[in-house]
């Protein structure tokens, strides 16, 4: 299976996947959201756009660093530039212009648009730098979310013949080892005429500003030199196990290697251009193998013997190109074998040994290659050696058209495929961008659901049992109202009846005991149902205090005694719970009950008071009292001590025959017992 099927399959699948992995506001929003649906369709079809588009490399791909100006401003003063031009030897008719970002690697490490200006205008000028045609204008550049350096692609339709072109920056960024510079820098510019590129070798010249401190680094010619950060112009392709060529180890970099491309019959030739091999380990520097001088050779029959019959067509020495191509152009001749002669070999560490490699070999007439799939042959011979991942460095490499990752390509083509990933990966942030906002947005609605869920969760277990406690209190109250009407209207009544026929009775036939005790038993129910009848009542304006229902049921049970009740100003304001008045009133009756039926007293005095936090209830009778035996056991006054208990009040008894009896009921109190 190749490599391209597994990719497809993988990218198509990647929706898939992280929609399984998504939280419930993504389902969520997929579920409710026909737009959101709509991108996630529009991503997984974009995916396999992405597959056969080259990438911008992140890592070190050697070659020379491009042209630079510093400038003390971010933006230049009136009749002021910052600016730089390339000129060309003769007017041509421009079609296409690509502007390359410099890249930098500092403190914060790979800095992929360094010095590019943030708001800049892009011209084509005639011979003399006047402006024949604005072809590009870019404000906020380094806000683009994905450019990261990618190059800036101009097609100029129609096409304007021109001598030139000027890079004009409205705005720098504050360089960020240096906070008084701000630098405007580019790692190459390309314009093209067809498939030829006018700005090779062309004239550089900035306007403003200063040079840089490093021109082994930053110079002019660096800008039109070809050579850019972006490595190979490779298009990813179908997998291939070859890398390129290399010649056997050298003790010596000054012992020549040699390669020979035959192809088949002479041609008209007027370049060369090779490819770096790709470095075999991590640890070796781009541009490995590439040699230091080179001799290129044309014969018609190549052979070594005869006389005359290589003519040399270039010479020339080289700094290390990275993983850039070279083309070394030479006056047009012809010939069908042409030798690459390295003269200088690669050698960077003295304890390893030299090298010539290569990846590709492209012979030229014009833009033409002639050595595709030619046969390639070296005085090293050409055994086939073992390159990581499995793959080979053989002959066959140096003429298949691929590079060590993919097919091999004109540099207008592999920009324009740069520029394509560009524009596709630009809308696919966009469509994320989208999508994680209507997540975003769906995720709030969520939360607000939930909330409104659990507000009315917490309403339905909180609220709703209260609304029907309220309701049921207010059935119990009518209950008890009328239980209580019925008490008072017709228990009481009939009570009252006879009371009073007693009362007729006696008036007739004269007193006894018999009418005494029905006269009592009488009173006493009516006061007992008087009693339950305010405590079902326990709310209204008919309803009187505490303190005065124990002073009217003093005057029933104490009607036939001598008796005194009186109160202080805070008791008539008491107003105890249900509950504790049910408990007081019990204890008031059961003590009055006692005096009644054992003290014999004459006199019976009570006092309700406040003192401070507490109710105090004072009855003192002057009867027979308790002898001390009795009064010690726990049945004696048991009814008044379990009212006690309840009320979590303090019970105190003082009796003696002298004295009579004399109870202290003392009730703790809070705010709410005082009536309103």
């Amino acid at each position: 299976m190749t490599r391209i099927p597994a990719i497809l399959s993988f990218l198509a699948a990647f929706p898939l996947m992280a929609v399984e992995e998504a939280g419930w506001e993504y389902h969520l929003a997929r579920a409710f959201s026909s737009r959101l649906q709509t991108i996630d369709r529009a991503l997984i079809e974009s995916a396999p756009g992405l597959v056969g588009l080259p990438t911008i490399p992140i890592d070190d791909q050697g070659g020379t660093g491009g042209w630079a100006g510093v400038h003390g401003s971010g933006e230049p003063a009136p009749n002021d530039l910052h600016a730089v031009e390339i000129r060309w030897p003769q007017s041509a008719m421009v079609d296409w212009v690509a502007l390359v970002p410099a890249r930098r690697y500092d403190a914060r490490g790979l800095d992929a648009q360094y010095g590019m200006p943030d708001a800049f205008s892009v011209e084509l000028i005639d011979a003399a730098g006047e402006p024949l045609a604005r072809i590009g204008r870019e404000r906020g550049a380094h806000a683009h979310p994905v450019r990261k350096g990618h190059p800036f692609i101009y097609q100029v339709s129609p096409p304007v013949e021109a001598a030139g072109l000027r890079i004009t920056a409205d705005r720098l960024l504050q360089d960020f080892e240096d906070h008084e510079s701000f630098v405007h820098a580019w790692a190459e510019v390309f314009a093209f005429e067809g498939e030829r590129d006018l700005t090779r070798n062309a004239e550089v010249r900035g306007v403003g500003g200063s040079s840089p401190p490093s021109p082994w680094h930053w110079a002019p010619p660096f800008l039109v030199d070809g050579q850019t950060p972006l490595g190979m112009p490779e298009i990813p392709s179908d997998e291939h196990r070859n890398v390129g060529w290399l010649s056997e180890g050298r003790e010596r970099s000054n012992i020549a290697a040699a390669v020979t491309v035959d192809l088949g019959e002479p041609m008209p030739l007027d370049a060369v251009r090779l490819l770096p091999a790709k470095r075999p380990t991590s640890d070796l520097p781009s541009g490995f193998g590439f040699p230091r001088k080179l001799v290129i050779s044309v014969s018609d029959t190549g052979e070594a013997g005869e006389a005359g019959a290589w003519r040399v067509m270039a010479e020339r020495e080289f700094r290390n190109p990275g993983h850039n191509p070279v083309r070394l152009p030479f006056e047009a001749g012809r010939g069908r074998f042409v030798r690459i002669e390295a003269t200088e070999l690669w050698k960077v560490f003295e304890s390893y040994p030299a090298f010539f490699a290569l990846s590709e070999v492209e012979i030229l007439s014009e833009t033409k290659n002639l050595a595709h799939g030619k046969i390639v042959r070296s005085s090293d011979g050409m055994q086939n050696l073992i390159a990581p991942g499995g793959r080979f460095w053989t002959s066959a490499a140096l003429s298949d058209g691929f590079g060590p990752d993919g097919r091999l390509v004109s540099i207008r083509e592999w920009l324009t495929q740069l520029d394509r990933r560009l524009q596709l990966e630009t809308r696919r942030h966009a469509l994320r961008a989208e999508s994680a906002s209507l997540v975003a947005g769906w995720r709030r609605a969520g939360l607000t659901a939930f909330a409104l869920m659990g507000l009315a969760g917490a309403f339905a277990i909180i609220a709703l049992p209260i609304r029907y406690r309220i309701h049921a209190n207010r059935e119990l109250l009518k209950v008890r109202e009328r239980i209580a009407g019925d008490l008072h209207d017709e228990v009481g009544s009939n009570l009252g009846s006879i009371q009073m026929f007693a009362d007729l009775a006696e008036g007739r036939s004269g007193p006894s005991d018999e009418l005494k005790r029905i006269q009592r038993i009488a009173a006493e129910t009516v006061s007992a149902v008087r009693d339950i009848v305010w405590l079902l009542r326990p709310e209204g304006d008919h309803r009187i205090a505490t303190v005065e229902h124990l002073w009217e049921t003093s005057s029933i049970m104490l009607e036939n005694l001598t008796w005194n009740f009186t109160a202080d100003e805070g008791a008539w304001q008491i107003e105890l719970p249900e509950e504790a008045n049910r408990d007081l009133f019990l204890f008031f009756r059961e003590a009055l009950h006692n005096i009644l039926r054992h003290s014999r007293a004459a006199t019976v005095d009570i006092r309700a008071e406040t003192t401070g936090p507490h109710f105090l209830l004072r009855i003192h009778d002057d009867g027979c009292g308790i002898p001390p035996e009795r009064l010690e056991r726990s049945a004696t006054l048991r009814a008044l001590r379990q009212r006690t208990e309840a009320l979590h009040a303090e019970l105190r008894v003082d009796s003696s025959p002298d004295n009579g009896t004399r109870l202290e009921l003392v009730v703790p109190l809070g705010r709410k017992h005082w009536r309103k």
